[in-house]
């Protein structure tokens, strides 16, 4: 009898173990990391090693998107050291298309993005595992670093100014600060506060039902912000968002940058109407649109001020600026107030005049 309650003790015990156990594991939040790579030799070890150091349980899904130098060669070294590493490999066909087989090839409850010359900050795991499991968001936006090297400053901000910085000057992004959990249905403020937030995909997470539940893809006519055309669909179906303001993810700002090219305006401008043509944006409020547009005038500031860094005539970017500008003449007064970067923009045509009208 002694021997029997010993043994239904123990196997209690056991029972409640194996419990425990089952509710850890229902409990885990599981990650894949999507890294598209493009002759990122140079940077690689660098991205692969600060998410191979993460705490939690997660999959790397590194694309190589038909690379030309070592980039290959180092992703098949660290598949054969780490068995949560899985390489694929294809032709060119740029980051969206890269990005979109890593999504398809997911197996975790959530999507982080990662850039191949970028890094993570050392917990970020930790914390972003650790709001996911507070808030179980759809989207989860994290602050990060914009690192300038040596090359950049430059040629941004002469040899004097290059002699005086570290290789790499991190200054933290504070884009966020304004932000907190919520869902646009119930924040007037919303849809403005993301769309400003200037935040693409890089460092964010998003719930791997979420985007198959609305079928989001990266767009693959466009070489410029189709970031910005994904995180855009994604706020504008009303997403659960989550906020961590600590930077989280160390962005590269370097010189050779698509971004820093010289086409920006045109470029942006076929990204814009690609946008405009997709059931999220034509569903949308006429001030969410008018914020849309807005906020992607950005790209037509970026363009001009690359033109002028190179010393580029700026006769037809301007014009097309001017365009641009112009299409705002659907919205009254009063709602053009909204627009941040429709203002700046102003100040660039027609150099601070701000008593012209539209």
């Amino acid at each position: 009898m002694k021997e029997l309650k010993i043994k239904l003790f123990y196997g209690s015990i056991f029972a409640a173990i194996l419990i425990i156990l089952g509710i850890f594991k229902m409990q885990q939040i599981t990650l894949s990391v999507i890294v598209p790579v493009y002759n990122a030799e140079k940077y690689l070890a660098q991205c692969i090693d600060s998410i191979i150091d993460q705490d939690g349980k997660f999959e790397i899904i590194a694309i190589n998107d038909g690379s030309t130098d070592k980039s290959l060669n180092i992703l098949q070294h660290y598949a054969e050291k780490y068995s949560n590493i899985k390489v694929i490999t294809q032709k060119n066909q740029g980051v969206s298309a890269s990005r979109n087989k890593g999504i398809s090839e997911a197996k975790g409850d959530y999507i982080i993005f990662v850039d191949s010359d970028d890094w993570l900050e050392e917990d970020a795991f930790e914390q972003i595992l650790k709001q996911l499991k507070k808030d179980s968001p759809d989207v989860l936006l994290t602050a990060y670093y914009d690192v300038y090297d040596k090359e950049w400053v430059k040629n941004t901000r002469g040899e004097v100014a290059a002699n005086q910085v570290q290789e790499e000057a991190k200054f933290p992004i504070k884009k966020l600060d304004n932000l907190s959990l919520f869902s646009p249905f119930y924040s007037k403020e919303a849809h403005s506060d993301l769309f400003y937030s200037g935040t693409g995909v890089r460092g964010q997470v998003f719930r791997k039902k979420f985007i198959e539940e609305h079928n989001f893809t990266f767009p693959l006519k466009i070489s410029l912000g189709e970031d910005d055309f994904f995180i855009y669909r994604s706020f504008l179906v009303n997403p659960l968002v989550s906020i961590i303001k600590t930077p989280l993810y160390n962005y590269r700002n370097r010189i050779d940058s698509l971004a820093k090219s010289k086409n920006v305006i045109t470029e942006n401008r076929i990204g814009l109407a690609e946008l405009q043509q997709t059931k999220e944006y034509k569903s949308a409020k006429r001030r969410t649109q008018m914020l849309i547009n807005d906020a992607w005038l950005s790209w037509t500031i970026l363009g001009i001020s690359n033109l002028m860094r190179y010393g580029e005539d700026l006769t037809q970017a301007l014009e097309e600026a001017y365009n641009n500008y112009n299409t705002f003449t659907l919205y009254n007064k009063e709602e053009r107030k909204s627009c941040r970067n429709l203002q700046k923009l102003r100040g660039i045509l027609f150099q601070g005049n701000i008593n012209r009208s539209l």
